[in-house]
């Protein structure tokens, strides 16, 4: 009887996909997680319909942005349209519970940060998609 038991639990387990997108996500945010950066620059640029797309270094000190410059003229942008490595996960996430249409995110293996993100929310709308494409490794600050 026990092994009637153990044999249905194992094919059960089986069948059962261990991986999904969440998953990844939460999986790689603890890879992340795990280095313990709160000072950091990384290069990104912002992929959407919007006037604030440029190459730019996003410098993150305390875990807060205190700085946006674009790469081409190191002029100072508004830090309010760019995230974290952490509000990238955050983004992600909020995409997956909002049910957006698309979502597709590749992450560094080895560090777990986000490396492109490009989110569709509704399939039938206009220039409402987001994407981050980072254009260089997270690099951590000197103390």
């Amino acid at each position: 009887m026990i092994r009637v038991r153990l044999t249905a639990l194992v094919l059960l387990s089986a069948c059962a996909s261990p991986t999904t997108p969440e998953n990844d996500l939460a999986e790689y945010r603890a890879l992340w997680e795990a280095q313990r950066l709160t000072d950091y620059t990384f290069d990104v640029v912002r992929n959407c319909f919007c006037l604030a797309r440029a190459d730019v270094r996003v410098t993150v000190k305390g875990g807060v942005i205190s700085g946006v410059t674009e790469l081409a003229s190191e002029v100072a942008h508004d830090p309010e349209f760019f995230r974290t490595i952490d509000g990238l996960f955050d983004l992600v996430q909020d995409a997956y519970d909002r049910d957006a249409h698309e979502v597709q995110v590749d992450f560094n293996p080895s560090r777990g940060y986000p490396t492109r993100i490009w989110i569709d929310y509704v399939e039938m709308m206009a220039d409402e998609e987001i994407g981050f494409t980072l254009l260089s490794d997270v690099t951590a600050l000197e103390s």
